[in-house]
Order: C-alpha cells, then sequence, then structure tokens
C-alpha cells in the first residue's frame, strides 16, 4: 500500500474513533450541545476538534516513526 494512503487512513480511523467517543459520551451523558448540529450527533466544535486531534496525532505518530 502507498505510505501516503496509509498516513490518511490513520488520520481517517483517528478522527472516526473520536466521533464515536463523542457520540457515545454525549447520549450517555444526555448532554444536549446548543450549536449546529450534524445529524443531532456533533456541533462544529466537536468536528473541528476531532481535525486538530487527528493532524496532530497523524503527525506525532509519522515522527515516531522516522525516529526509529
Amino acid at each position: 500500500m502507498h505510505p501516503k494512503v496509509k498516513i490518511i487512513l490513520y488520520g481517517l480511523s483517528v478522527f472516526i474513533i473520536y466521533t464515536i467517543l463523542a457520540i457515545i459520551l454525549r447520549r450517555v451523558t444526555h448532554h444536549i450541545p446548543t450549536e449546529e448540529e450534524y445529524f443531532g450527533l456533533l456541533s462544529n466544535k466537536d468536528l473541528l476538534l476531532g481535525l486538530l486531534l487527528a493532524v496532530v496525532l497523524t503527525f506525532t505518530h509519522e515522527q515516531k516513526k522516522r525516529l526509529r
């Protein structure tokens, strides 16, 4: 598999895992965001935080792989 595809899949999987955890926590705590929501589940802030988390974790993962 091409190395860039692996990087994109890693970042996408981090984002998906974050999104699933955020949805589960919202449902368990019965917290309803007051901001705009996508599909009644996530707000803009949640999506931006998930994107930022995916970028940072992917970057640090790649840096760690290069050090080995």
